[in-house]
């Protein structure tokens, strides 16, 4: 039964970084294709817009999938080598109650609320 919260929480705090993710790429572009309009005009700050946004985004999935040949980054997996010589994932030697699901969902609502406050009118 551990084992299954394990995952539910492993889930939830994934779902909860990827909207985070997700919010703050939003706010970001929004404001980036702002400050270029202002510059080079609507049309042609969206172009410039999108271009800037496909490199950065190229470049940042080759560093990803390249960085140790793999792209597992999540604490609680690891790699164990069997006795046949195959590779297999299992969840690793975690204590419980490590990443509290609560606390990491408050923390991000604090920043997307500060960042509406101070800079971003995604929501608003």
């Amino acid at each position: 039964m551990e084992g299954l919260k394990f995952k539910a929480e492993k889930s939830t705090i994934n779902m909860l970084t990827g909207a985070l993710g997700v919010y703050m790429t939003a706010a970001m572009w929004f404001e980036f294709n702002d400050a270029l309009g202002v510059y080079f005009g609507p049309s042609m700050g969206i172009i410039i817009g999108t271009i800037v946004f496909m490199i950065y985004q190229s470049n940042k999935n080759i560093k990803e999938f390249s960085f140790n040949g793999n792209y597992n980054t999540s604490e609680r997996t690891q790699f164990i080598k069997n006795n046949d010589g195959t590779i297999s994932e299992v969840d690793g030697n975690m204590e419980p109650g490590r990443n509290a699901v609560g606390w990491i969902a408050i923390m991000y609502f604090v920043v997307i609320i500060l960042s509406e406050i101070t800079w971003s009118d995604l929501l608003s």
